[in-house]
């Protein structure tokens, strides 16, 4: 690569070498002057570029950039050499050809333009202070100088060329991977457009399905459910105990096969949905109407169901209608497995929130079990021989619906006495009104 973009800088055709050694006029005149200085430095050149290379590496950019051992004995050859040749000539192609590749030396150890500029700079200086010691003429002086200066400033518009002829194509190297990764970008991004529209179809098409579901599957249901209790309260004649309860049998099993599918048509809709962002809302309140909704459940069991709400509690952040809906879950699952005794709801504030607790006096759950209750279609109470009925799915809805919008779900404790499970939602800020339901 460092030869071809040699072989691309040195294929400048004769007009325009010639062009920049005219540019700055280095004539006849010129080239004797230069060397009578050749002569008058030549014995102390040796001894100049020592004291230039010892200048140079008292450079913290030198000592940081400038390679030590083979490479760096080879650049300080060349660097010799230059100066040599900057002095004796010839000043023709061959010269031309020398300075770009210390150009690209310089380049390749990564010397900015800076640092050359001075360096240059520091040997002028050099030179003008040995031919002042040596009490040479001022006019014979100034001629020296002025010719060395063309030829310095011909080499630093060289390694300026090798400079930025590297930056240039580094610059078009970056470009083409920017291009080349604008067009994957470009096809991923069609590929994300058409996965989107075939996601919204797809959603479209599963609210259709659901709706249908919801239509198809509740409007018979109902119907049996409401010619049972037809049936029941003797509308089309008397009926035996025995057809009494068989209808009694028919109402129980249907309700519990309705809220089976509304639990499904809910695991489904929170699936569906996006998280909605948290708000603040009056959380006293949701359980009050919550537990009037759910209380029927507890004395259809026989079960009691006492209620503490903390006063002064503050609002919580979150989303209304999903605490609810864990709430009401959590609730139901405390009535499913208690067979005796009675539930007790708690709320009360909280570092950094607020907490409502329900304990019943069911079995517990065992050790075991406490991991998967929370998951879909778990129960603690698997078997053949589980005596609650269900998919597995309250507990479920109920952590998924509070985790949507910052809440959590926890079992807070378990044992033989019952079991204790935590909704905890953050507290609002107080600047933030409470919104109508």
């Amino acid at each position: 690569m460092e030869g071809q973009r040699w072989t691309d800088m040195l294929a400048l055709g004769p007009a325009e070498r010639a062009s920049r050694l005219a540019f700055l006029e280095i004539g006849d005149e010129d080239r004797q002057l230069l060397a009578e200085l050749s002569g008058v430095l030549g014995p102390h050149l040796e001894e100049m570029v020592e004291r230039w290379h010892a200048f140079l590496l008292e450079r913290p950019e030198t000592r940081d950039k400038l390679p030590r051992g083979k490479v760096g004995d080879h650049l300080r050859a060349m660097q010799t050499r230059y100066f040599h040749s900057l002095l004796h000539g010839p000043h023709d192609r061959e010269y031309f050809e020398d300075r770009l590749r210390i150009g690209f030396v310089h380049e390749r150890v990564r010397l900015e333009p800076a640092w050359y500029l001075g360096a240059y700079r520091k040997f002028q200086d050099m030179v003008r202070e040995r031919l002042l010691s040596q009490g040479y003429q001022a006019t014979r002086l100034a001629g020296w100088l002025r010719a060395l200066e063309k030829v310095v400033y011909l080499d630093v518009e060289l390694a300026l060329d090798a400079y930025f002829d590297t930056r240039n194509r580094t610059i078009l190297e970056n470009n083409k991977a920017l291009h080349q990764m604008t067009q994957r970008l470009e096809s991923r991004n069609e590929e994300l457009s058409v996965q989107f529209r075939n996601a919204q179809e797809a959603a479209r098409l599963r609210d259709e399905f659901l709706s249908l579901i919801s239509h198809e599957v509740r409007t018979p249901l109902n119907a049996i459910l409401g010619f049972a209790d037809l049936l029941a309260d003797g509308i089309e004649g008397a009926v035996t105990e025995a057809q009494g309860e068989s209808l009694r049998k028919i109402r129980r099993h249907g309700e519990r096969l309705l809220g089976i599918f509304d639990q499904m048509l809910e695991a489904a809709g929170l699936a569906a949905s996006g998280a909605s962002a948290p708000r603040p809302f009056d959380l006293a309140a949701v359980v009050s109407e919550t537990v009037s909704a759910t209380r029927e459940l507890a004395v259809a069991k026989g079960l009691t169901l006492d209620v503490q709400v903390e006063g002064g509690l503050p609002a919580a952040l979150g989303d209304r209608e999903g605490f609810r809906r864990a709430l009401r879950n959590v609730l139901e699952n405390a009535c499913k497995f208690t067979a005796s005794g009675g539930i007790v709801l708690t709320a009360t504030q909280v570092a950094g929130g607020v907490r409502v607790e329900v304990a019943d006096s069911g079995p517990g759950i065992a050790p075991e079990h406490r991991d998967r209750i929370f998951q879909p279609f778990r129960q603690a109470d698997s078997g053949d021989t589980r005596t609650a009925t269900g998919v597995g799915l309250g507990l479920a809805l109920a952590r998924q619906a509070l985790e949507r919008t910052g809440g959590s779900l926890t079992l807070a404790a378990s044992g033989p006495g019952g079991s204790t499970f935590a909704l905890d939602l953050p507290e609002a800020p107080t600047a933030d009104p409470i919104p109508d339901p």
